[in-house]
Formats: C-alpha cells, structure tokens, sequence
C-alpha cells in the first residue's frame, strides 16, 4: 500500500513546525542566558527526524520505528545516493548527539553557538528531503 501523499506532507508540516519553533525560541529574548537551549536542540532533532521519516513514507511507505537519525540516515542512503553526500551525513550525525537533550540528564553544555548550528543543521536536512521529494518549499 503506498502512503498517501497528505501523510507525507503532514510529517514535512509538522517537521517545518518543528524548525519554526525552534527559531522562534533562539529568537524569543535578547537575554542569551534565557533561551531555553535544551528545548530549541530538541526541535532540531525531531524537525531532521520527520523529515527523513517523510522522505522513506514516500519512498518505500514505511520508516524505521527509531529516534536515531543515524538509522535513518542509512535507510535514506540505500534508496538515494543524494544521502551519502557528505554534508548531509554530518547533519545528521551532529544532530544525533543530542538525541536526548530533553532529559534533566543530559550533560552537555548547550549556549548559542550550538542552538544555531542546531537549527542551521535541522534546516539543511529538512531541505534536502524537500529537494529530493521535488515539493516546493513549505
């Protein structure tokens, strides 16, 4: 059964949401030492997630039931050569470290040199699955 085109386009939506919260957030007080870090990382992730999840719904109408971007990433990789391309790679990986930024445990220190490059990398990858599902920006 292939996927219906509005299930696919409803992952991009709420994966654009994502990064749309996520600049909304970086963007919300001028105080860097308010921003709530853990939170805009967090939508970074789940923005790259959906968007590959996205990409395989329409390829092959289905997705691997993981968090993990790496994962994904390979599943994408061994439909579309397009995902091999290096810097989509480091995207992708750079964005798994913080796989877990939404728990008091997480342990990495986040400022906004690293909430931008977060958004920055959520952003390429969403693009990427835009460009190689030939949709128009959303």
């Amino acid at each position: 059964m292939q996927p219906l085109k509005k299930d696919v386009n409803a992952w991009l939506k709420y994966a654009n949401n994502d990064l749309s919260v996520a600049r909304r957030e970086m963007n919300a007080t001028r105080n860097p030492r308010l921003r709530p870090y853990e939170i805009i990382l967090h939508h970074c992730h789940q923005c790259a997630e959906k968007s590959l999840k996205a990409f395989l719904l329409q390829q092959i109408g289905s997705y691997p039931f993981t968090h993990k971007r790496d994962e994904l990433l390979r599943a994408c990789e061994a439909i579309d050569t397009y995902f091999t391309n290096d810097r989509i790679i480091n995207h992708c990986l750079w964005l798994n470290t913080f796989w877990n930024v939404k728990y008091p445990d997480f342990t990495l220190t986040i400022d906004a040199a690293i909430a931008t490059r977060g958004i920055n990398s959520a952003k390429r990858v969403h693009e990427a699955v835009i460009t190689r599902l030939k949709i128009g920006k959303m």
